[in-house]
């Protein structure tokens, strides 16, 4: 799915004592334990068992237990076959997600991850080299490669499918008829795609440059809330997306700077993993697809808290939708 902020009731949940909960929980230092973000979970800077680490607590209404189980189950197992990701830390009960009851139906989960060395590529933007585009496509392949072989260690502890959140862009568009035609349009033509062990399993589906750092070059990915089942190439497609989003392009026309990062990209993901030049190509359908969610997201969120920024993207991006516009137009020249 696409990131939402949170609803300022699920803010005024959130007090002192469930933090305090968590923290004993876990065994974490309290006085080094500070806040740092508020987006879609409450996000803490800690220290576990003498370890820097991340502390997450997530309200029910966000995710329910048996997905964040699902989430960090395959963090660990992807850590397990020595994947640069930052694992999940064990509660003092032995538990990687920790139940916070606040009423009978609403309650808080949290967990702790390693946390991760290094820059934000984002604040760095210099240190978007050729040989770091190749590393983050190697990256990718690697865990593309590794999700082949993963069985979830509970059956009941699955991640959300691609296709679970249909409902809520066709409730977001409701007004948009035209949008919401398009939505149908592209949501039919991936519906019809194969599925194989090849080319569909579970992905992060948020490998932006905000979701790592790196360190002396090489790359610790984290951040694996929006994981689910989808096709590998909607992995790449955020990827592609994100990047322009970013402006991490500078100078370059976004064309010719996106074809030109896909082929550096292709170059280190196929050190990993396969992947055919038909689903190579399969890529501006699910840029399509991501370009249509964001713009369902943006259009609930300017109902809700309208700001200039979103009315001016929403007039950008309307007509884009409306007539099949592409955000990037991939050329590629050779495919690796």
């Amino acid at each position: 799915m696409v990131p939402c902020p949170m609803k300022s009731e699920i803010e005024n949940l959130f007090s002192d004592e469930i933090l305090k909960q968590a923290v004993n929980l876990f065994e974490l230092e309290k006085d080094k334990t500070m806040k740092i973000d508020s987006f879609e979970s409450f996000i803490f800077d800690s220290v576990w068992k003498g370890l820097p680490c991340i502390l997450r607590i997530t309200h029910s209404t966000h995710r329910n237990i048996e997905q964040i189980k699902g989430e960090l189950d395959w963090i660990n197992y992807l850590a397990e076959k020595n994947a640069p990701v930052c694992q999940a830390y064990p509660s003092s009960n032995g538990n990687y997600v920790e139940k916070i009851k606040q009423q009978e139906s609403s309650y808080f989960l949290a967990a702790i991850f390693q946390k991760a060395k290094g820059l934000f590529l984002n604040k760095n933007k210099h240190l978007l080299t050729d040989s770091l585009i190749m590393e983050w496509g190697k990256l990718v392949g690697k865990l593309h490669r590794l999700t082949k072989e993963y069985l979830p260690a509970i059956k009941e502890s699955k991640r959300p499918v691609w296709s679970d959140y249909i409902p809520k862009i066709e409730e977001y568009l409701n007004e948009e008829p035209v949008a919401l035609k398009r939505a149908k349009e592209i949501i039919k033509t991936i519906r019809s795609l194969p599925k194989d062990r090849d080319s569909y399993g579970l992905i992060h589906y948020d490998i932006h440059q905000a979701n790592f750092l790196i360190n002396n070059g090489e790359i610790t990915l984290f951040d694996f809330d929006d994981s689910e089942y989808n096709w590998f190439v909607a992995d790449i497609a955020v990827i592609l997306f994100t990047a322009l989003w970013a402006k991490l392009n500078g100078e370059k026309s976004r064309d010719e700077f996106i074809s030109d990062f896909l082929i550096k990209f292709l170059k280190g993901y196929k050190q990993e993993n396969e992947l055919s030049n038909w689903w190579v190509n399969k890529i501006s359908e699910f840029l399509r697809m991501r370009h249509i969610l964001l713009y369902a997201v943006i259009i609930r969120e300017r109902k809700l808290n309208p700001t200039e920024w979103s009315k001016k993207l929403i007039e950008e991006w309307k007509p884009m939708i409306e007539n099949n516009i592409p955000f990037v137009t991939l050329k590629l020249r050779k495919i690796p």
